[in-house]
This record gives C-alpha cells, structure tokens and sequence, in this order.
C-alpha cells in the first residue's frame, strides 16, 4: 500500500476532519424513500373518536340509573310502610311469611316421605320362595321314582360369605324336627355341621334392640329351617337360635313373609334367645306384648 504523501500534515488533518463531520451530517439528515408518518385523515374527528359506542355507553348507563331510581323508590315506600297490623300487634312481614310456608313445605314433604317409606316396609312379596323349595322337592321326587337308574345331579357350588350359620347334618337334624325356636338353640362350633353344605341365604341383616340392648341380627335359611343369630358389638357376644322347618313355616305364614316382623318377636331370656309367639316360648315364659 502506497504512503498516502501530503505537503503539510496538518492541513491534511483539518481537510479530513472537515470531510468527517461533513459525512455524519449528510448521514444525520438523510431521508427515507418511503413515507411513514401517518396520514392526514387520521386528523378528522369521526376517525379519531367511536361515537356510536359512546352512545350506546351513555344509554345504559341511563338505563342504569334510571332502574337504581325506581329500586330506592320501592325501598323508601317499603320503610315507610308501618310493619305492625292494627289491633293485632303481630309483624307481618314478608321474610317471616316466607319463612313459615317453607317450613310448612318441608313438613309436608317429609311426612309424604315417611308415608311412603311405610307403604314400602309393609308391602308383602309377590314370590313365596317356600312354595318353590316345595315344589322343586316334589319334581325331583317324581324324577327318582321316574328314573330307571340311580340320579345323579350335580350341583353348582356358589361360593358363600363365612358365617357361623350352615345346615345341621346327622343327630341335629333328628333334633331339629322337634325343636322349637326357643329350645333350638345352636351353639357355636357345635359338632355335626357340614362344611360344604347346602348353601344359606340371608333374609334380613339389621340392627335390632332386644330388651334394651342393641344387637345385629341375622336371619338364614336353607329352604327349610331358619337360622337367627344376634351379635352384641360392646360384649362381644353372639347369641344363636335354629327354628326347624314347621316352626318356620308358622313364624313365616302368621307373619306374612316379613322377617322384619319375626325379628321384631326376638327376646332373651337370661343368656338365651327365644322367640315371643304363642308355642314357642320357653317353659314358664308368659307371652308378651307384639
């Protein structure tokens, strides 16, 4: 690169220096090729301002003022209004009114309520699954005595929840045939019970209170006889009573089918459940009350 060469240095220094603020001012006022400053008509006053929407502002909020004025006109005719009726000297006021009709309404509601929850406790079964136990016995002994070889059913076995109530096999059924449901009672463990016997099925589980303690009843069958027990949850008790198949079906005629009802005929005697119907009480016990 060749030496830049000057006569005198320092006019070549003011020449370059007046260049340079030559050059910064020619960049400082340069102007644009396009024109970006916003136009005219952004100056015109309809652009400039929404009157319709300010119009419609104003409207409510007349609209809205006008309905405060008519909502304080009520309030101060109500407060102006005496609240006391003459000669009476009882309040008539609306909240109170108000208040009694619901009350009223909820009363209503609640006895039609319990009306109908009694209709459905007493409505009576339509199937009677004795009579169906009866006849499925009957068909299958006319079937041996049709059969010209020895029958072999075989059964579905239904998986059943534990509990301490199952069929009485042996010397308990002997026993159970003339025992009543004051005498019968089965105790727990008691030897001659199948373990895989016929199958139970729960017709009542309900809290019950017998002679002014509270207990949880269970009531069982098998088609045949019926199995009671009463489970006492502060002692840690369980009293357990078995009706053979006649008394259970008296309990089960006199009573309609309501297990409710039977369960409501329990009583103890001492450490002992018996049931309060007439010959089936234990020996000396009077009758009582329904």
């Amino acid at each position: 690169m060749k030496p830049n060469l000057v006569a005198n240095k320092a006019c070549a220094a003011r020449v370059r220096k007046r260049e340079q603020e030559m050059l910064k001012s020619r960049i400082k006022n340069v102007k644009p090729q396009i024109d970006t400053r916003p136009p005219d008509s952004m100056a015109l006053d309809h652009v400039r301002n929404n009157l319709k929407r300010e119009q419609l502002l104003e409207e409510r909020y007349h609209a809205i003022d006008r309905d405060n004025r008519i909502l304080l006109q009520k309030m101060s005719d109500i407060m102006k209004t005496p609240s006391v009726k003459s000669g009476l000297g009882a309040q008539s006021s609306p909240a109170i009114n108000t208040r009694d009709a619901r009350k009223a309404e909820l009363s209503r509601i609640t006895q039609e309520n319990l009306a109908i929850l009694k209709r459905i406790q007493q409505a009576q079964p339509v199937y009677n699954h004795v009579e169906w136990d009866d006849s499925y016995r009957r068909s299958l002994t006319y079937l041996k005595n049709s059969c010209e070889y020895p029958l072999t059913l075989t059964k579905k076995k239904v998986p059943t929840r534990s509990s301490s109530l199952t069929p009485l096999s042996g010397k308990a059924n002997k026993g159970m045939a003339t025992t009543t449901g004051s005498l019968g009672a089965l105790a727990p463990g008691e030897v001659g019970q199948e373990s895989a016997g016929d199958d139970l099925r729960y017709v009542l589980k309900e809290g019950k209170d017998i002679n002014g303690v509270f207990y949880l009843c269970e009531m069982a069958t098998d088609g045949r006889s019926l199995a009671i027990t009463a489970y006492d949850a502060e002692q840690k008790t369980t009293l357990e009573l078995l009706v053979n198949e006649k008394n259970h079906r008296r309990l089960y005629r006199d009573h309609n089918g309501d297990y409710r009802a039977i369960a409501a005929k329990l009583c103890l005697d001492g450490e002992q459940l018996y049931i309060n119907h007439d010959g089936m009480l234990p020996d000396g016990k009077p009758e009582r009350a329904a």
